[in-house]
């Protein structure tokens, strides 16, 4: 072979990994990019704001669960909103979106929800239901973000927010 031939040969193989590259990450943003457009349909939203009703009732939690899963579609909603964050857990557990943009976009909303959303989980455990697993691995991987040096994102978000 030539010096010509393992020259050409060589670049293209660059070019062939770096395309591959860029591909897998161009897929990973778009994924985890989907999330977010999912979580602002107007169904999520009107999803979201029942639920938000419901935690902010005055019933105290056991009473929020009962009246949660004798409510048929409330619990529906319930399983709907807790699902998709099983979605983005099950996704970053497995690397199909990407981690850090995962990280920046979805705190503090996953953790807080998690922590809103805790007591009716355990109560639907301990009926024997082995729901939100993957929501917890993800509420505490996204809660990481906090009190680590922030991304260039996090810290332009901050700033004009705080503005």
């Amino acid at each position: 072979m030539e010096l010509v031939d393992i020259l050409s040969w060589s670049g293209g193989l660059v070019v062939a990994v770096i395309t591959i590259y860029l591909t897998i990450r161009h897929f990973k943003t778009s994924k985890t990019i989907s999330y977010i457009e999912r979580l602002n349909t107007s169904e999520m939203a009107s999803i979201r704001a029942e639920i938000d009703e419901w935690l902010n009732s005055d019933m105290n939690e056991k009473q929020k669960c009962k009246f949660a899963v004798k409510t048929k579609d409330l619990n529906a909603k319930i399983m709907v909103w807790l699902n998709i964050f099983t979605e983005i857990g099950i996704s970053y557990k497995q690397r199909i979106i990407r981690r850090k943009l995962t990280r920046e976009l979805f705190y503090p909303m996953i953790p807080n929800y998690w922590k809103e959303l805790h007591f009716y989980i355990n109560y639907r455990r301990k009926k024997g239901y082995p729901i939100g697993y993957y929501f917890e691995y993800i509420a505490n991987e996204v809660r990481k973000t906090e009190g680590k040096n922030k991304s260039t994102l996090l810290k332009r978000y901050s700033k004009i927010a705080n503005n």
